[in-house]
């Protein structure tokens, strides 16, 4: 099966080859990673002699961000090892940059760069210049052609803070026998929960080569602002210091909307009541300036000069980075993904900075997480844009309420930490 996968990789991408010198020049999003994509110009360090070299690889932002504390680790517990990280999309790509700059005497990579296309030549290619002893893949992006060349390369590749989602789960069931051209080759799975693993069992992967591990995204560590850095981002939102501020944060098309009219019923309560939007594309924040229901209120984008953001009521987050370390500054968060069946973000970003949590009831990517939450009652689960206006009603007539929700919520980030110890325990065999 996987020759023919190879046979029908090449094929289209004899036919997508004349169009690729269009999308070079049209696609500013595609014109950053496509060479490096292809195998071409990748600027890999070669490997040292004598050494060994972990490749860790995260699909976009939500996965880098996880994989932070990952990468840390590993370095530390194996510091004569080279670590060399790539990222699929351009936003990840820019985020493993900024988390972890090569170069940097305190970094723990060696080298940051894209993943290839599932392409024989082009993983062939970075595959040779990367020369990984290990491949860890963080949470997902499993490619088959990828994965038979490690397994014909004799590479061990670790699936870790590994989670099926059941929609992921049917999808792969229903691909029959091909769904081993995803699994059969993984040396290890560790999965964030028992679910995830039976899943995973269910593919096919031997229930020894499976290990419950946790969730590693608790073990990430949450960003120290200083008193005064906390005031200049402030500043830099055109607000003021003591303002009560709702966070949208990786909100998807169709939730702005609903966010903005349960932020305008909010405002019956708090009338001084400020929104942050944070698309999860930034790139959608001049078309929503445009569709969204915004008259009556003065509106600004965060890399608008500084003196035309003073006393903006609505602050979109243009720009990627800043948005981890803007739940700190907001009364409380709500996470996007979740009011339109996205499945889902992650939770901890404002957990972390002791933020009472809002979502919406499509968290099937972050289902445990989610029960977490509710249960331990630092999050609450909305239905739908009324129901959000009631409960930040609430938080906002319940000043004591709304601190011991955000109490709860970091008491939960706290209480499930360890999963990276778990993975540097199972991991021990591969790398030592």
């Amino acid at each position: 099966m996987i020759f023919f996968y190879h046979i029908i990789t090449l094929v289209v991408f004899s036919f997508c080859l004349p169009f690729l010198p269009l999308v070079w020049i049209f696609s500013a999003k595609r014109r950053a990673n496509l060479l490096q994509r292809l195998g071409l110009f990748t600027r890999f360090p070669k490997k040292e002699a004598n050494t060994r070299r972990i490749w860790v690889h995260a699909l976009s932002v939500g996965e880098v961000n996880s994989s932070l504390p990952l990468v840390s680790a590993l370095k530390k517990n194996y510091p004569a090892h080279d670590i060399v990280f790539t990222a699929s999309t351009k936003t990840g790509f820019e985020r493993a940059l900024d988390l972890m700059p090569p170069g940097r005497a305190d970094s723990p990579v060696t080298a940051v760069g894209y993943f290839p296309f599932d392409i024989w030549f082009a993983v062939i290619r970075v595959v040779l210049r990367i020369s990984p002893d290990i491949v860890c893949l963080v949470e997902t992006d499993l490619w088959p052609g990828f994965l038979s060349v490690m397994h014909q390369r004799r590479i061990p590749v670790i699936l870790v803070n590994a989670r099926l989602s059941p929609r992921s789960l049917k999808g792969y069931r229903c691909m029959g026998p091909l769904s081993n051209l995803f699994f059969s080759t993984l040396s290890c799975v560790m999965a964030q929960t028992r679910q995830d693993a039976l899943g995973f069992e269910q593919l096919g992967v031997a229930g020894n080569r499976i290990e419950v591990t946790g969730n590693i995204k608790f073990d990430q560590p949450c960003p120290k602002l200083s008193r005064e850095e906390i005031s200049s981002l402030v500043r830099d939102l055109g607000f003021h210091t003591g303002d009560r501020i709702m966070m949208a944060g990786s909100t998807h098309p169709g939730e702005e909307p609903m966010v903005v009219r349960a932020f305008i019923q909010a405002r019956q309560t708090d009338p001084a009541l400020k929104l942050v939007i944070a698309p999860r594309d930034p790139g959608r924040c001049t078309a929503l300036l445009r569709e969204l229901p915004l008259a009556g209120f003065r509106v600004a984008c965060y890399l608008d000069p500084l003196e035309s953001k003073h006393g903006a009521d609505i602050m979109f987050l243009n720009t990627i980075g800043i948005l981890a370390k803007a739940y700190a500054l907001c009364t409380f968060a709500f996470v996007g993904g979740s009011l339109v069946a996205q499945g889902g973000h992650n939770l901890l970003e404002p957990a972390m900075f002791g933020k009472p949590v809002f979502f919406g009831p499509h968290m099937t990517d972050f289902h445990d997480m989610a029960q977490l939450f509710v249960q331990g009652e630092g999050g609450i689960q909305v239905e739908d844009e009324k129901a959000l206006a009631v409960e930040l009603e609430k938080m906002l007539d319940n000043p004591d309420y709304c601190i011991r929700t955000g109490h709860n919520a970091r008491q939960i980030f706290k209480d499930n930490a360890g999963a990276i110890n778990a993975c540097l325990t199972r991991m021990e065999a591969f790398l030592d």
